[in-house]
Formats: structure tokens, C-alpha cells, sequence
């Protein structure tokens, strides 16, 4: 399934490739509600996510999930809503987002409306597992390492799920279908091109 709706076309590329079945536990209320992590005020994204996202049971309960998200960001809305999914009867949740771990914040769109790096989950959980920040911090980019699955446990044991697996970089910009080199990564590996 995908978090409704950035993660919805992801989603069905995962089932489709996997041949596992698509399914929407979700039914997503958008009439009057803006862009959830748009907000300032983490209570007011709280609530939007909230209110825009309705579970329904029946596609829930007793189920193993795998969602697929366009990104992690700060992890606090689908913290929520993992747990949400537990609360409505779920045996397993997994999460597979569609990009590598965000590490670092993106100096060029501004898109995560961040105050501070500390607020992205990958950058919070590296903060944790080194007591502060880290001389090399480009380290955690490399998904073939200790410490990148260190920091990846370490978001998926705050987010509260049964995995957690990252789209690896390579396997991005492979999708893309653009040389590396014309595409921005600097969130994810810090490189500037």
C-alpha cells in the first residue's frame, strides 16, 4: 500500500514488480486540508495528517503491511500513523521509501520546512548513535556500511515498524534514467554537482 498520495504510484510499482497484491487501507480526505508537513507548528501538521487520512479496519486487522512512501522527512506524521495501523489491528508493518535517507537538509527548494537538520529523521538518528555530530558525516550515505544500517535501525526503531528498507542510491538514479551527474543528491550524500 502507499501512504495517500505520495507514496501511491510507488506503491504499485512495488506490487507490480513483486506480484504481491496493491491494496489503499487508507481513504484519504482532501476537500478542505492543505499539504500536511507544510505547517509550521508541528500540531497543526499532526492534525491535518490526522484528518486527511482515514483507516479502514477491514483492510487492516490481523494484516502483514508493507507501505511505500515517497520519502521519510522528519518521520513524526507516519510515526502516527504506524501506530494508528498497529492500533487498528495490523500483525506487521514495513515501510520501503523511494529514495535513500535524507541526511541532509536541502539548501536549494527548502521543501522540509526544517528549522534545524536534527529535524530529518536519518540526521536525528545519526545525532543519536554518535552523541552529537559526526566528523564524517557523508559515512551514513553509504548504504553497504555498518553505520548506515545502524542509522536505518535507528529510525525504524522510532518509527516504531517491523522494517525498514531504503531505496538505494544507485537504484534511483537508475530509475531516473538521467547520469548521476544531472541529478541533485546533496540531501542524501551532501555532494554538490
Amino acid at each position: 500500500a502507499g501512504i495517500p498520495d505520495s507514496g501511491t504510484g510507488h506503491a504499485i510499482g512495488y506490487a507490480n514488480q513483486a506480484k504481491v497484491p496493491y491494496g489503499r487501507p487508507f481513504v484519504k480526505y482532501t476537500p478542505t486540508w492543505p499539504r500536511s508537513f507544510m505547517p509550521q507548528d508541528q500540531r497543526v501538521r499532526d492534525l491535518v495528517a490526522r484528518m486527511k487520512l482515514i483507516p479502514i479496519r477491514e483492510l487492516i486487522e490481523g494484516k502483514r503491511l508493507l507501505f511505500c512512501e515517497d520519502s521519510i522527512v522528519r518521520g513524526t506524521q507516519l510515526q502516527d500513523i504506524i501506530r494508528r495501523v498497529f492500533d487498528y489491528g495490523a500483525e506487521e508493518v514495513h515501510m520501503r521509501p523511494a529514495c535513500p535517507p535524507l541526511i541532509f537538509g536541502c539548501k536549494y527548494l527548502n521543501f522540509s520546512r526544517s528549522r534545524s537538520e536534527l529535524d530529518l529523521a536519518g540526521r536525528r538518528s545519526v545525532h543519536e548513535l554518535e552523541g552529537g555530530e559526526p566528523e564524517n558525516l557523508a559515512k551514513y550515505s553509504d548504504a553497504d556500511s555498518e553505520v548506515y544500517a545502524a542509522m536505518v535501525e535507528g529510525i525504524r526503531a522510532r518509527l516504531g515498524l517491523t522494517s525498514l528498507r531504503y531505496q538505494r542510491m544507485d537504484d534511483l538514479i537508475a530509475a531516473i534514467g538521467l547520469p548521476r551527474e544531472k541529478v541533485c543528491t546533496f540531501c542524501w550524500d551532501g555532494t554538490e554537482e
